[in-house]
């Protein structure tokens, strides 16, 4: 949800489309045909769970089938909506668009805390929404293809693997219906980590060009460049463990739902990324100064913020205060 005054995510997207068409000689009706979301499906449906039916809420948006199949992650976290679902698609298909990957955007939510339920209990949920967007082609590998998001991982993607097996027992491509599976089941080595990794890339690439550095009011490599990391999930764990391991960067603060850790000297990230699956956060770790407050922490001094979490964490409320030369 927005704070008064902040636009939505999805309005925020489209800000920035209107920005770039406006340098471009577009007619005003492809404009607004780019623009739009093509489709969006909601589905509800019931799963019995600890003696009692349970029904969950998901979503899968199509924005652009101008290439494809359509490709976009399926997250699970319990704020997803609509706004949020067309957003996301909306930037997959430019995001595909500007790297010239020939893919149309999609994106797909379900509204459900993870943290809440067993793996068993996971299992059942995944294949039951899996079972609503596979009958109706939402999840297809000619037609569209999700891969894991926030919330979601190897196992996901094999069990809607599984389930489109099921389900369409003659596919041959069957295993080309998402990404981001386990490499026995079909994935591919470097995946869990290729976001992250991305990340790390792209530092290095805009560390390689002089007149950039010096623009964000930098110098030198990255090389004792202190960095915010603003969550320890799969992105931003694996980018401040490249960072820090690979480039000399130093991991000031990391940033996760209950709160900021800080350490001058750098945190171990692998050290964190234990306490926090084991207590659930970074409250009490011993290799950092805890706040309450963990987005304040977004305002330190440091070189490289990383928002690598869920988005809006950077708005018009808090945008003069970040002190960052370089976001990314």
């Amino acid at each position: 949800m927005s704070a008064p005054g902040e636009p939505s995510f999805r309005q925020s997207v489209d800000l920035m489309f209107n920005r770039a068409a406006s340098l471009m000689d577009l007619s005003p009706g492809l404009v607004e045909k780019i623009r739009v979301c093509n489709a969006t499906y909601t589905v509800r449906f019931g799963v019995r769970l600890r003696g009692d039916i349970h029904t969950f809420t998901g979503y899968r948006s199509v924005h652009s089938e101008h290439m494809e199949p359509a490709k976009g992650g399926i997250r699970y976290a319990p704020n997803v909506n609509q706004d949020e679902v067309e957003a996301l698609a909306a930037l997959m298909t430019y995001k595909c668009a500007l790297v010239e990957a020939p893919f149309g955007g999609s994106k797909g939510g379900l509204c459900i805390d993870p943290r809440h339920y067993e793996d068993h209990e996971l299992e059942q949920i995944t294949r039951r929404f899996a079972f609503e967007l596979i009958k109706r082609d939402m999840i297809n590998p000619a037609q569209n293809v999700p891969a894991p998001d926030m919330g979601t991982g190897e196992r996901e993607m094999s069990i809607i693997a599984d389930q489109y097996a099921r389900m369409n027992t003659t596919d041959i491509n069957g295993k080309a219906c998402v990404t981001g599976k386990p490499p026995h089941a079909g994935g591919i080595q470097g995946r869990v980590e290729a976001t992250g990794r991305g990340v790390q890339y792209a530092l290095q690439e805009f560390f390689r060009h002089p007149e950039d550095v010096a623009a964000a009011k930098l110098s030198g490599t990255l090389d004792g460049k202190r960095v915010i990391v603003q969550g320890l999930g799969n992105v931003g764990y694996h980018a401040a463990q490249f960072l820090s391991t690979e480039n000399g960067c130093i991991v000031t603060h990391v940033i996760e739902r209950d709160g900021v850790v800080s350490n001058r000297k750098g945190l171990h990230i692998n050290t964190l990324r234990d306490w926090i699956a084991e207590h659930g956060g970074v409250k009490g770790f011993p290799g950092g100064d805890y706040h309450e407050d963990g987005l304040k922490g977004l305002e330190e001094d440091c070189d490289i913020l990383i928002p690598a979490a869920i988005e809006g964490v950077i708005n018009m409320h808090n945008a003069h205060s970040i002190k960052a030369p370089l976001i990314i």
